[in-house]
């Protein structure tokens, strides 16, 4: 899903230009490899619009979920197990 405003994935104060979840995602999955730190190490990571805003957020696993952090209610926004 093609959003219609920028998007970035904040990792602690590292911020990457996404143009999708599946991206944001794919990212995060990619820098927790390299970086081997484990998921009490991790700086949880944000989508944030242009302004900083929270849009999601992506779980230690790559999915993507409504808010800043894990609530039970959260509504995921993309999951990684469903790809092809």
């Amino acid at each position: 899903m093609l959003l219609a405003k920028a998007i970035f994935l904040q990792i602690g104060l590292k911020r990457y230009q996404v143009a999708t979840f599946e991206e944001a995602s794919r990212m995060f999955c990619v820098v927790r490899d390299k970086a081997d730190e484990g998921a009490s190490r991790t700086p949880v990571p944000l989508i944030v619009d242009e302004h900083g805003a929270v849009i999601g957020h992506v779980s230690y696993n790559g999915r993507v979920w409504t808010g800043a952090n894990y609530l039970p209610d959260n509504q995921l926004l993309y999951d990684n197990r469903l790809e092809g």
